[in-house]
């Protein structure tokens, strides 16, 4: 399950829970490559092989308490590059995200731009599973309404079968450096910082 951990507008700064153990990077990295192999396995009628879906869960603080929400989960499309490369694209619905708190959720929304800017997009290019694990970081670009940033996510919890392989994506978003103004009332004011968690799961068909 993705873990989106940075709540709402007005409470997209209230619950952080803890963090996932981060697993070693020799088999963090191993994962990844395996990952890219069984997408691979299937090329060149990628999309008729693998069925990828990423679940989003965020955690925040504010003054008040900490909170924490959910995203729907959104299906992933990839392809690979004439250089052998990966590829690939998640977009999440800002009106699927959700912290348990209508007036919260409401101000995120806000926050966010909504009615402009319906989607948030993690874009994923010439991934390179050698750089990957030499790195031990899963680079992208993240885009929050017109502000697009470079994002370096941590792999942990990773599982693989035979048919299926999944892992947890885990990085921090700061506000500011998208430009968003955090929710705040009277005495009530949400932190900066959001941490998101993405569990990704990929299957062959």
């Amino acid at each position: 399950m993705v873990h989106f951990e940075h709540g709402s507008l007005r409470g997209m700064a209230a619950s952080i829970a803890g963090y996932p153990r981060v697993m070693p990077r020799r088999r963090s990295t191993i994962l990844l490559l395996w990952v890219f192999s069984l997408v691979a396995a299937t090329a060149p009628a990628l999309a008729e092989g693998v069925r990828g879906s990423a679940q989003i869960s965020f955690t925040g603080t504010s003054t008040l308490h900490d909170f924490e929400g959910t995203a729907a989960s959104v299906a992933m499309s990839l392809s690979q590059g004439a250089n052998g490369a990966w590829s690939a694209d998640v977009s999440v619905p800002v009106a699927e995200m959700k912290t348990g708190n209508r007036w919260r959720d409401g101000d995120m929304r806000e926050m966010f731009d909504a009615a402009n800017h319906p989607k948030i997009l993690g874009r994923f290019r010439d991934v390179d599973p050698e750089k990957v694990r030499s790195s031990g970081v899963l680079p992208f670009v993240l885009q929050i309404r017109t502000v697009e940033r470079p994002v370096k996510a941590t792999i942990q919890n990773w599982k693989q079968s035979d048919r299926e392989a999944s892992f947890d994506a885990a990085f921090d978003v700061s506000l500011e450096s998208f430009q968003l103004e955090a929710p705040s009332s009277f005495f009530l004011s949400v932190g900066d910082t959001i941490r998101v968690t993405v569990h990704v799961t990929l299957e062959r068909a």
